[in-house]
């Protein structure tokens, strides 16, 4: 059996610090890790804390080790570095240039552009492969979605009444 672990001594300024970022954050794995610290503050055991934090002995021990080496500050969120981006900046220029020009300039038989022919575009001009999602999550955080085009069948348009005067309005501008 392991030694109990408890966090009973610290500066009023840790404490303080532990407060502020329970009250205060966004991420809710850091509340939690405040929460196992406060919770040990007051006396509770590592068993209990792991019970009403709803998380496993080991995950208590190591965020409460944590505190006592690194302080408040260990118990932040960490960055995530993960896998770099397929898009780099030079591409993203790229996408943003072919979708102000047509795609027939850059010799792709379509009206419009869509995700899996930017991804196309992409890999003849870069020579690196990108999948037509990765465009579309891309374009997606830069608040751009690309849409299939309306179409309509310009002889039954004409059959409306004020179709006329509409083309007329469209016309002048």
């Amino acid at each position: 059996m392991r030694p109990p672990l408890q966090v009973s001594r610290v500066h009023w300024r840790q404490k303080a610090g532990v407060h502020e970022m329970y009250r205060a954050t966004d991420c809710p794995r850091t509340r939690t890790r405040a929460q196992m610290v406060l919770l040990s503050l007051e006396g509770q055991s590592v068993t209990d804390i792991a019970r009403i934090t709803q998380q496993s002995d080991d995950t208590v021990r190591r965020w409460l080790q944590r505190f006592l080496e690194q302080g408040w500050r260990g118990l932040i969120e960490g960055d995530h570095p993960g896998r770099p981006a397929d898009i780099t900046p030079a591409i993203e220029n790229f996408l943003l240039r072919c979708l102000k020009q047509s795609p027939r300039k850059f010799d792709v038989p379509r009206p419009t552009w869509t995700a899996a022919t930017l991804a196309n575009a992409v890999e003849k001009r870069f020579g690196i492969q990108v999948s037509d999602e990765c465009v579309r999550q891309h374009l997606q955080r830069l608040d751009i979605v690309c849409r299939r085009p309306t179409w309509t069948v310009k002889h039954l348009a004409e059959q409306q009444p004020g179709y006329a005067q509409k083309k007329a309005q469209l016309q002048g501008f």
